[in-house]
């Protein structure tokens, strides 16, 4: 018997001894408590269903929702980070409120990555991919006139899967975030601009034209923010 085949059998044997059979351990696809309480609550802020600056009972949320306080209060943080949720150890909890300042300065971000994620997808993406993105472009135009449910989802698939053509994961990352916070915001504010915007933005991505599509973006962004922005003021000052 070689060297390797008896240091083989001794390990067999140690672990055989120790009760320890790692082949046999595997992990279950289960979904904690805690993520289903952030992907519930998540969904609720972008649905518009929990208001900005509405404060969060977590008595009443946990009891709610079934689930004791801890998974609630994790899930919680998780959204802080996401800029979604305040948590303030003395006062509580509440949906955080975006500034018109704020909001500019997601969309600063906003402009700089996507501008830039936008040329790498067109530049990088697969006929196949290429017929993906325009599928789903297609069905979040067809959205417009859904539900707000549905408009949403649309408009993430969409964003999601072009930006993944970028291969720029972090960035990609980022986009997502922002643009699901600002877009709670959005259902204030009728953009009649969009769908040209969508139908242009088809258009050079079809051609694949990498500096068209960008400045469409670009411009569209723009626009929207400046709209989202002007309705937030004059929702603050509305005798001014």
């Amino acid at each position: 018997m070689t060297a390797k085949a008896l240091r083989d059998v001794a390990s067999a044997a140690t672990k055989e001894k120790s009760g320890t059979h790692y082949s046999d351990i595997k992990i279950q696809p289960q979904r904690s408590a805690e993520e289903a309480v952030t992907e519930a609550l998540r969904y609720s802020i972008h649905q518009g269903q929990l208001k900005p600056g509405q404060k969060l009972s977590q008595s009443d949320l946990a009891a709610q929702l079934g689930v004791s306080r801890i998974p609630l209060r994790d899930a919680l943080r998780r959204l802080e980070a996401e800029n979604l949720v305040r948590v303030d150890g003395r006062r509580g909890a509440w949906v955080s409120e975006l500034s018109p300042d704020e909001i500019r300065e997601m969309y600063e971000i906003r402009l700089i990555f996507e501008e830039r994620c936008t040329r790498y997808a067109i530049k990088n993406m697969s006929d196949e991919d290429l017929e993906e993105v325009i599928e789903l472009l297609d069905l979040m135009e067809e959205s417009e006139a859904a539900p707000a449910e549905q408009g949403f989802t649309a408009r993430r698939n969409f964003y999601a899967r072009f930006y993944e053509c970028a291969n720029r994961p972090l960035m990609r990352e980022q986009i997502l975030l922002l643009r699901d916070n600002v877009s709670r915001y959005h259902r204030l504010v009728d953009h009649g601009h969009a769908h040209d915007a969508h139908a242009k933005f088809r258009e050079a991505i079809l051609a694949r034209d990498a500096k068209s599509a960008a400045r469409i973006l670009v411009q569209h962004l723009q626009e929207a923010r400046d709209d989202l922005v002007a309705n937030l003021e004059d929702t603050a000052h509305p005798d001014d």
